[in-house]
């Protein structure tokens, strides 16, 4: 065994399966998924087919990826050498950032939409190094760097102006980015993002808003995790915010955003 999946949903069977990894470790009530996966540098489909394990027997020189979300994840009974392919940010465990836009195919397999798939990490040891190799071999970047923050800094950034609007208008990502409002307040919320990182001493370059609108305009129909998991939010917006305000920083184009999620929301409870 050289890497186990905790949580193989989207993120962790298209990540599982171009690593070849053997187990996972299901939500509880759940079996092991049988997953196609669309990978960027193979032919056709993989089907990954991982064997249920858990934690109790779990090889301790296996990689262990977390790929539930923040509220999802019991930190206190996972190895403290696990990694988290997971949005936003505060988790107590080392985050490797997935610039990653996952949906299923009309022929029911998980593909990637958007620019190339990218990983974004610290170097995590030896245990780590088949599972980079092979997702380097299935087409996906993956950057080993010595400060990682940026990176899951950007993410973080990304997912607190569209992947909010989307849950508070239930459009999808494209039409998100074809509203001339809705994009306005997304460049909007990403300058703001950019200006609260860099008050915290996160070094987000000068490329993040450019990169940022190049995702969103690529992404098409792509409905982003917050859809399915809206739990994430006070780690991803609420998060930003919430380093914002401590460093004295005013921003309405986010407070705007938060505030249509939480209409949303109201709205949905009175129906």
């Amino acid at each position: 065994m050289t890497l186990a999946v905790y949580g193989p949903g989207l993120v962790g069977s298209f990540l599982g399966a171009a690593a070849g990894a053997t187990h996972c470790l299901p939500r509880p009530g759940s079996r092991p998924p049988v997953r196609r996966v669309r990978l960027p540098a193979r032919a056709g489909l993989v089907t990954w087919r991982p064997r249920g394990t858990t934690l109790a027997a779990l090889d301790p020189h296996a990689a262990l990826l977390i790929a539930t979300s923040i509220p999802d994840t019991p930190w206190g009974t996972l190895p403290a050498t696990a990694l988290a392919a997971q949005n936003g940010l505060g988790q107590p465990r080392a985050v490797v950032t997935c610039f990653l836009a996952l949906d299923v195919g009309p022929d029911g397999a998980v593909r990637h939409v958007g620019p190339p798939p990218r990983l974004v990490l610290a170097d995590p040891g030896p245990a780590w190094s088949a599972s980079i190799a092979a997702w380097r071999a299935a087409g996906i970047a993956v950057e080993v760097v010595a400060d990682p923050r940026p990176a899951q800094w950007e993410k973080a950034i990304l997912n607190s102006t569209v992947g909010p609007l989307c849950l508070a208008t239930g459009l999808g990502m494209g039409e998100v980015w074809a509203d001339p409002e809705l994009l306005a307040l997304t460049m909007a919320g990403t300058a703001e993002g950019i200006a609260i990182a860099r008050a915290v001493d996160i070094a987000v370059d000068a490329g993040l808003a450019a990169r940022a609108a190049a995702f969103f305009a690529q992404v098409g129909d792509h409905r982003p995790s917050l859809l399915k998991h809206g739990g994430e939010l006070p780690w991803v917006l609420g998060h930003v915010q919430r380093a914002g305000q401590r460093a004295g920083l005013v921003s309405p184009a986010l407070e705007r955003i938060a505030g249509l999620v939480e209409a949303r929301a109201a709205h949905l409870a009175e129906r």
